[in-house]
């Protein structure tokens, strides 16, 4: 793998300096800006769209907090390392249960409208959670957080849109600075830290719920740069998705589930526990396809309990309208890939294995929701640790400057691939691994995979304009290959050749240089 994918030379890119340059503003990005404006540092933050179109603007259910009177963190710690099978990093489940419970409470006191009935604040229950814990806005929570940490930045952030992370400049295992595109011209950013939060990795199958296909090429530039990769095989897949042939899978909230809306096959058939894990449900739909059958969520019940959907859910409510179900209140739905659990190895404070760079969010691993996300604890984890991420980069930048380290990278080809023809192989790869390494797995199944997908690279090094491809042909191919480590069934990763969860497997797979997997005990 080389280690650099595009040409540059930093004597002659046009170039800016900032103490600390941020790369996303979803909410996690987003947390980190806010926080650092009130330690007195002003940061740069790059987004390839406006902050508007990201995974948190699209979050629908709401955020999990143990605030509710009958509630204990205690409670949703027991329920966050149950849902992770065996693999959650418990010292980090405590910080995101028990500051996040704090943090949520600061995002009421900034004026974060959580729905409330007569002043008290209205809490919904999710698939594996033992209470009624989810805060949310109708079905708009991620937006409306976003929207409010926002609204607090947005004066004082530089801001960069329309630009995309394109390399992670280091030296002896430093970070030194970020090369980014608008497909047009590049520039060079020197900081004396970066953060990384970008999302995740689900836009890498072919039917997924991710924003605009924002995809994890950013998580591949980094293991580049040299970041350790952590439990890449674990992607949660959501249950309920639309699924209208010819369109996206748009997300129907579990929150959906949690208010009493059922999953029927087309002969009106209940044949699952709606509030079991993500996991255990999606598998369920995705057998009753397997035998010929049909999936509805079935939104009757709310109605006969009286509850309106077009003002409980009204995304969701002008979202049926417009595909002809809102009499019926039935909806086709499958399940698409929706969260990587996978990710960049960090700490609860953002740390690398990179000195000055910092990941936080859906692109980072921290090992809080092990090998399957309870319900509504992104939210919770993006206010969470993008807080404490904050504080690490403050201390950081005490003690750094920014580094003018020269670096030029030559590829020696003067092919280019057309727009078409990358479109073509970008399709090839979401097909590949939808087919491959989705909800069930088997060695054969990942061996094809991994054979297609070696080809695919071996045809874009021909060419010069490719490094997103590349980056997911690397990110798919560490994905395949900790698949095929996990010789188990656990959590998000299941296996049809190996159906049973092994203790031997209680461990993180670990991506080191050059693709080595190794599992490892954290």
């Amino acid at each position: 793998m080389d280690r650099y994918l595009s040409e540059f030379d930093t004597k002659t890119l046009p170039e800016i300096k900032t103490d600390t340059v941020i790369v996303g503003a979803g909410l996690a990005g987003l947390t980190v800006a806010y926080q650092l404006l009130r330690l007195g540092i002003k940061p740069l933050i790059i987004t390839k769209k406006p902050p508007d179109i990201s995974n948190s603007f699209l979050a629908q259910g709401g955020i999990a907090a143990a605030i509710g009177k009958d509630d204990d963190p205690e409670y949703h710690y027991i329920d966050t390392i149950k849902a992770g099978k065996g693999l959650c990093i418990e010292k980090n489940v405590r910080v995101l249960v028990e500051e996040g419970l704090e943090r949520v409470i600061d995002l009421i006191n900034l004026g974060v409208p959580f729905d409330r009935y007569n002043g008290e604040i209205l809490l919904t229950r999710e698939g594996a959670h033992s209470h009624r814990r989810v805060l949310h806005i109708k079905d708009k929570t991620g937006a409306q957080i976003s929207s409010t940490i926002y609204n607090l930045v947005k004066d004082q952030i530089n801001l960069y849109t329309g630009y995309y992370l394109e390399e992670i400049l280091t030296a002896d295992d430093i970070y030194t600075g970020i090369i980014i595109s608008n497909g047009k011209e590049k520039k060079l950013i020197r900081s004396k830290s970066l953060v990384l939060a970008t999302g995740g990795y689900s836009p890498i199958y072919k039917r997924n719920t991710s924003a605009y296909n924002i995809s994890g090429d950013s998580i591949s530039a980094a293991y580049r740069a040299g970041c350790i990769l952590r439990d890449l095989e674990f992607i949660q897949f959501h249950p309920t998705a639309l699924y209208v042939e010819g369109y996206p899978a748009y997300l129907l909230t579990e929150a959906l589930r949690g208010e009493g809306a059922l999953l029927i096959n087309e002969k009106g058939e209940r044949f699952v526990n709606e509030m079991k894990p993500r996991d255990e449900v999606s598998r369920a739909i995705f057998n009753q396809y397997k035998q010929g059958h049909k999936v509805f969520l079935d939104l009757n019940p709310l109605k006969e309990k009286g509850i309106s959907i077009a003002k409980r859910f009204p995304t969701i409510y002008a979202l049926i309208t417009e595909f002809g179900f809102q009499d019926s209140l039935k909806i086709p739905v499958s399940p698409a890939a929706h969260y990587s659990i996978g990710g960049i190895k960090a700490t609860a404070n953002g740390k690398t294995n990179i000195q000055g760079f910092f990941a936080v969010g859906e692109v980072s691993c921290t090992g809080i929701h092990g090998a399957n996300r309870l319900a509504s604890n992104s939210l919770l984890e993006c206010v969470t640790f993008g807080y404490k991420t904050a504080y690490s980069v403050y201390t950081y930048n005490l003690y750094s400057e920014i580094k003018n380290v020269h670096i030029k990278s030559s590829l020696g080809l003067d092919r280019e691939m057309s727009h078409k023809q990358k479109l073509e192989i970008l399709a090839k790869i979401k097909e590949i691994m939808w087919e491959n390494v989705g909800l069930e797995r088997s060695e054969d199944t990942l061996k094809t995979a991994l054979e297609e997908i070696k080809e695919i690279q071996e045809q874009l090094k021909k060419f010069s304009n490719v490094r997103y491809l590349l980056d997911l042909t690397y990110l798919s191919e560490g994905i395949i290959l900790s698949a095929l480590s996990r010789k188990e069934s656990r959590g998000t990763h299941y296996r049809i050749d190996f159906p049973e969860e092994k203790e031997e497997y209680r461990k993180h797979t670990t991506t080191y240089n050059n693709l080595k997997i190794k599992l490892e005990v954290d």
